[in-house]
């Protein structure tokens, strides 16, 4: 028997169409759905699901913390029991310091419409109150801050493209998008390397050669991280000193394309920023910035997907505003075949009910990056509150955000804290409470793709393992138990959510859903405004000119920065010279899939040298060595990678970290290393381009390192 399931993983896709085989009860393996064709498929992550619903280290019960926060000393524990202990404290805390001083640290660990982890939490907490949340992203940050004053604020639902248009690009540009490994949706490898079958030109500029530069690739650009806008800087000025920009098109819907004329020439300082200046400064020469400037504005259609990890610099900011201006400078904008230059998964999906938040206006708000600082500080702090406790759902933060050894003070500093989870991650085992939450095989929900224009559903494919409970249910007896359940649940299972949310949706057969597991809606090769492109003056933006506005004098007042995007420059530290980046894997989704106790399938950490860089340094393959900057270190193993530009340490996001006594970690943890000051207006996380030092450990054996 095969049943309809998806992953609900926040890993780039979201909702990839799967099947479950199932055998008296048990899930034998997970294959793709051929309901949903040939080209929006699942990847190894989702193959998976199997291993981690019956990973020996899952948690089946409920736990209540017994030692030191952060010991992992815990008791098994009632449903009763731990519930009623929550129920407790939670009240305890909002009666005696208000509903403020409870802190939302929800994250999409589960995503669906129903069985989504951040909505459920804050629709839960208030119920509770007006507790502090949390904004911004530590994925895209930058982004989400800096294109509404590009593009309007329905840029999210306007500017992207449906991958089956890929199929019509005569050119595709990769800037950092590594999407064989982090998908940018479930469709959108398989459309990839059928244009490279085509004999499609692929261009990936990105640090490392990438499973996607190896195999889709035509060609890759190696570039310094943190340098991207000095390249974009440089190729505007090609098109423009060689008389490559249609102006008329440009001006019709843009405004400000002179005065990033004037920057990128130096007509106001006599500094051009030209190839050979932007060569220096980002490692690939200036005959190949001119050629692919050329090529880039002769070829139409020609596609640019920029990934998320340009943002994630210093200055982040600045990228985005610059894939914008490189699309309509070349024409591509709007262009079927071709891209605006904003992230790919910005067009609406096909409409379908989903859980109301039900975020309640005006409550007081820290950025994500901050939330250790918010905790530290509170209102002394400048902070809007003095948080107390913090409520964790679908989200491992204290593995995952900037500088773990703050995180560790923070969590140290609260009151109380609860999580659900289906393991005893780093951020778990900071807590008072654990909840056992159920896998996604335990949920029956409807699938809202990261990227496309289809629907999913799933079916409950087996019953809980232990005492697993889903978010939703354990929210639900939870708010009963606070006495606002009915405002929780309004008196719906979750399953009965799940047929209203059918019924609100444009699915027009409901049995056949299910059956297929997989609803396509009728339109599926958009163009995000492409209508805009076509009627600028019939089509505004919602924008102060109603254009993109490549010069926006409102970010320059919002933000006190320049109206036009610039080079910034990097931070540079002689002390610290390899740039680090932190790719995510394959086989993982964040730290989803890096249990050093074995439930995921990734592979052991490590960090990747140039062999250049390794041989100065007298570090060997396999060699133990010290990854460190004076935020802190991190022992790992060393792989010698000519697949690493030099002067880049390459260590992958997601390791648990496992620290001593004198807080040094032994699993590789980049986040030892990263911070919690953001890049920029938008306080965003700067997760690449940071400044490290690696060094071999002396008379200490590779095998010596801790889990990883």
């Amino acid at each position: 028997m095969k049943v309809p399931v998806f992953c609900g993983k926040d890993c780039g896709g979201g909702a990839c169409p799967l099947l479950a085989e199932l055998v008296d009860g048990r899930v034998l393996g997970i294959t793709h759905n051929p309901e949903a064709g040939r080209f929006i498929t699942g990847c190894a992550r989702g193959y998976g699901l199997a291993r981690f619903h019956y990973a020996r280290d899952r948690l089946r019960m409920p736990l209540i913390r017994t030692g030191e926060r952060g010991s992992g000393s815990f008791r098994e524990a009632s449903w009763d029991e731990a519930l009623s202990l929550v129920a407790e404290r939670l009240a305890s805390v909002r009666d005696r310091l208000g509903c403020e001083s409870i802190l939302s640290l929800a994250s999409a660990g589960s995503l669906g419409a129903l069985h989504n982890t951040a909505s459920l939490t804050s629709r839960f907490l208030d119920c509770l109150g007006v507790r502090t949340s949390l904004q911004g992203s530590y994925s895209n940050g930058a982004v989400r801050f800096v294109l509404p004053y590009v593009l309007g604020q329905d840029w999210r639902q306007s500017s992207g493209f449906d991958p089956a248009t890929m199929q019509h690009a005569n050119m595709i540009i990769l800037w950092g998008a590594n999407i064989l490994e982090t998908r940018l949706g479930a469709e959108v490898p398989a459309r990839l390397l059928e244009a490279r079958r085509r004999g499609i030109p692929i261009v990936a500029i990105d640090p490392r050669r990438t499973e996607t530069a190896e195999r889709a690739a035509t060609t890759w650009l190696p570039i310094r991280p943190g340098t991207d806008t000095a390249l974009m800087l440089a190729l505007l000025h090609v098109l423009i000193a060689e008389g490559l920009v249609d102006r008329g098109f440009v001006d019709q819907r843009a405004i400000g394309f002179g005065q990033l004329e004037a920057y990128v020439l130096g007509r106001d300082d006599g500094f051009a920023r030209d190839p050979s200046w932007a060569s220096a400064i980002c490692g690939i020469e200036a005959p190949e910035i001119r050629a692919l400037a050329r090529s880039w504005a002769e070829t139409k259609p020609a596609m640019l997907i920029p990934g998320y990890s340009i943002q994630r610099v210093e200055g982040g900011e600045e990228t985005f505003r610059l894939t914008v201006a490189l699309q309509l400078a070349t024409g591509n904008f709007g262009l079927c075949g071709g891209s605006t230059g904003s992230p790919n998964n910005c067009l609406p999906v096909p409409r379908v009910g989903r859980i109301d938040p039900r975020a309640r206006p005006g409550g007081p708000s820290v950025s994500v990056l901050r939330w250790p600082d918010a905790i530290l500080e509170g209102r002394s702090g400048g902070y809007p509150s003095d948080i107390a406790a913090a409520y964790v759902a679908g989200s491992n933060y204290a593995n995952q955000g900037g500088d773990v050894r703050k995180s560790l003070a923070a969590f140290a500093r609260l009151e109380f804290a609860v999580c659900h989870e289906m393991f005893l991650t780093p951020t778990a085992r900071l807590c008072d409470v654990v909840l056992p939450a159920a896998s996604p095989l335990e949920k029956e929900d409807l699938g809202i793709p990261w990227h496309g224009n289809y629907l999913l559903y799933k079916a409950q494919a087996v019953a809980a393992e232990g005492q697993a409970r889903s978010d939703y249910d354990i929210f639900a007896e939870l708010s009963d138990r606070m006495g606002f359940g009915e405002a929780f649940s309004e008196g719906r299972t979750a399953s009965e959510w799940v047929e209203l949310f059918i019924a609100a949706s444009e699915v027009p057969d409901p049995l056949e859903f299910k059956r297929s597991g997989i609803y396509l809606a009728p339109e599926q090769e958009r163009v995000g405004l492409s209508e805009f492109r076509a009627d600028p003056e019939g089509r505004p933006l919602r924008t102060p000119s109603g254009k993109v506005e490549l010069a926006s004098e409102a970010y320059a007042r919002d933000t006190g920065g320049s109206p036009i995007p610039l080079w910034r420059g990097l931070r540079l530290d002689p002390r610290f010279p390899l740039s680090l980046v932190s790719p995510k894997l394959a086989l993982a989704t964040h730290s989803q899939g890096r249990d050093p106790a074995g439930a995921g399938p990734a592979a052991a950490q490590a960090i990747s040298l140039n062999p250049g860089d390794a041989r100065a340094r007298g570090i060997a393959e396999g060699d133990l060595v010290r990854v460190y900057n004076d935020r802190g270190s991190s022992r790992v193993r060393a792989l010698v990678r000519a697949e690493v530009m030099a002067g880049v340490a390459s260590l992958p996001e997601g390791s648990w970290f496992v620290l001593d006594a004198s807080l040094e970690d032994s699993s590789g943890s980049p986040n030892l290393l990263t911070s919690t000051e953001g890049g920029g207006a938008s306080t965003s996380a700067v997760m690449h381009a940071v400044a490290v030092e690696v060094e071999r450990c002396q008379g200490r054996a590779a095998t010596e390192q801790g889990p990883g």
